[in-house]
């Protein structure tokens, strides 16, 4: 069996190709796709069943599916100011013509989001609406979106606020006491390599299910995973939603501050994606085993020393 990851280069696409690998399994074959091959992981280029592909799905040209049973496509980030709408259409749409003249491909896995079902009011998440929607119509027999819950990991994109005698961190979600669901990248990955080597046919095309963490998790428990993994005090720093604009300011690009805005403020109480859809009964649930305090210290392994 013989999968590609488009593209490996994102530390989801990376937490994928350690389970496929990890399987040791020589009927499995992994072929990664990279711009810059001088990134793969020396972990993965030791193992005889994986392959490395010189590709970007946002060129068309370097795209050969040929051969491969699976495909998982993942929407690379973009953070340099350009449509990130535009961008999620041309690289889903790169993905799906790729599928269609491989003659090959019977399962596509698409590495969504939760909100992913709204085309208005999402902001950034719009990238992952757009996907799907391309996606959806591509000419393979099996399709599977899953749509991840908030990554547990994004808590520590930036750790220099953790350094020092009094750490602290931002939260963008208020208030401090709201339960948002929560996932591991180690889960992602793990779910998406099951998902594309299932030999069972999905219930329906395409067949949409949300990953979630083990339970929800608020930003105090966020600040009590930081404050077991470092072992000290930790302080967290609400940012109010009017406040929202001026904090990704100082991170993004004027041209795409909006989006991100819009994101957070979705999932907010009363934003348009904060409807719980596990208790609706009417869309599938799978449930990662990592607790917010394991992802925390493996992120922050080593900061406090």
């Amino acid at each position: 069996m013989q999968i590609t990851v488009a593209p490996a280069s994102t530390k989801t696409g990376a937490a994928v190709v350690r389970p496929l690998l990890s399987l040791d399994n020589p009927s499995i074959e992994v072929k990664a796709l990279y711009r810059d091959v001088q990134k793969v992981p020396t972990e993965f280029t030791a193992h005889e069943n994986f392959t490395v592909i010189q590709a970007d799905v946002s060129d068309a040209s370097s795209l050969d599916f040929s051969g491969s049973d699976a495909v998982l496509a993942i929407t690379p980030p973009v953070h340099d100011g350009r449509n990130v709408v535009a961008h999620s259409e041309l690289v889903s749409k790169n993905v799906r013509d790729a599928v269609e003249r491989s003659g090959s491909v019977k399962r596509l896995v698409l590495l969504s989001s939760m909100g992913a079902e709204f085309s208005e009011g999402v902001g950034e998440i719009k990238t992952n609406h757009v996907a799907e929607q391309v996606l959806r119509s591509t000419n393979v027999p099996e399709i599977i979106f899953v749509r991840c819950a908030y990554f547990m990991e994004n808590w520590t994109m930036s750790l220099d606020t953790l350094k020092g005698t009094e750490p602290f961190f931002f939260s963008s979600i208020t208030p401090l006491d709201y339960k948002v669901h929560m996932v591991a990248v180690k889960d992602i990955g793990l779910t998406l390599a099951t998902e594309l080597t299932n030999t069972s046919a999905p219930p329906s095309k395409p067949h949409i299910l949300e990953l979630h963490g083990p339970q929800p998790y608020t930003p105090l428990d966020v600040q009590d995973a930081f404050t077991k993994a470092l072992g000290k005090g930790v302080a967290v720093k609400p940012v109010p939603k009017q406040d929202l604009p001026g904090f990704y300011g100082q991170i993004f690009p004027p041209e795409i501050v909006g989006d991100w805005v819009e994101m957070a403020t979705s999932f907010l109480p009363g934003g348009v994606a904060a409807k719980d859809t596990a208790e609706d009964g009417e869309t599938e649930v799978v449930h990662g085993k990592t607790e917010l305090v394991e992802a925390i210290e493996a992120a922050t392994a080593g900061i406090g020393e």
